[in-house]
């Protein structure tokens, strides 16, 4: 009786065998690669900790517009409307006109119970600060200007015996006021994950070194053979 295929599991359980027995007999391959780049993670570790903290200057400028009353108690233009305005539409625009201050971050905010919006740019240091946040309040002043004439040429139920109260106008009372924050930063490292990464990869680089000697020494035999043949 015809007998089965024989199954190719033994054959590859030899092969796994022999790859052990490599792995054995080449065993000083594997350690020493092995210790080498370990040892070679640690020291890069030993070398990254003892860096010196690096100083960064950061620079902030700030302007600050206060909003005019139309009585001591209303004012021109709400808050939140005139922040809306420079965050939405102001400031993109005038930066769009200005290349140079894309890289700077620039916000609106006001504080509650006041007549006063911020506006303030963080960056690089720079002198033509000024005139960009003069460009940023110059529509706000403009409009508010406009404004107040209108009230000064009607009669409104905010006026006080046919007679129109006192305005007050909208006016820059801080124009990019400078100001500087040194901060040290240290480029530190995961010493715990480059030693696992330097295990990991000298368990791998054993590996090879240890195929690669058995390789060497077999094509090494193989030429002494034929030599001798």
């Amino acid at each position: 009786m015809e007998q089965p295929p024989r199954s190719t599991y033994q054959d590859d359980e030899i092969s796994l065998v022999d790859l052990a027995k490599i792995l054995i007999h080449r065993r000083w391959w594997f350690v020493v690669t092995f210790v080498v780049v370990v040892l070679a993670s640690g020291g890069w570790v030993l070398l990254q900790s003892g860096k010196t903290p690096i100083q960064e200057t950061n620079y902030q400028y700030t302007t600050q517009l206060a909003v005019g009353y139309k009585t001591p108690s209303h004012l021109i233009e709400p808050l939140p409307s005139i922040v809306e305005q420079l965050n939405a539409a102001i400031i993109p625009r005038v930066k769009q006109q200005n290349q140079e201050f894309n890289s700077f971050t620039t916000q609106a905010s006001y504080t509650d119970n006041s007549n006063i919006v911020t506006i303030t740019t963080k960056g690089e240091q720079n002198s033509a600060i000024a005139d960009f946040h003069e460009k940023l309040t110059a529509p706000i002043i403009e409009r508010h200007e406009r404004l107040q004439q209108s009230l000064n040429n009607q009669q409104s139920p905010i006026f006080q015996n046919g007679q129109p109260s006192q305005l007050m106008p909208s006016e820059v009372v801080a124009l990019a006021v400078e100001t500087q924050s040194t901060t040290e930063t240290t480029q530190g490292v995961n010493s715990k994950l480059v030693l696992v990464l330097g295990i990991v990869l000298g368990s791998m680089l054993g590996i090879v070194m240890a195929f690669f000697a058995e390789f060497c020494a077999r094509v090494k035999e193989s030429l002494s053979t034929e030599t001798l043949s």
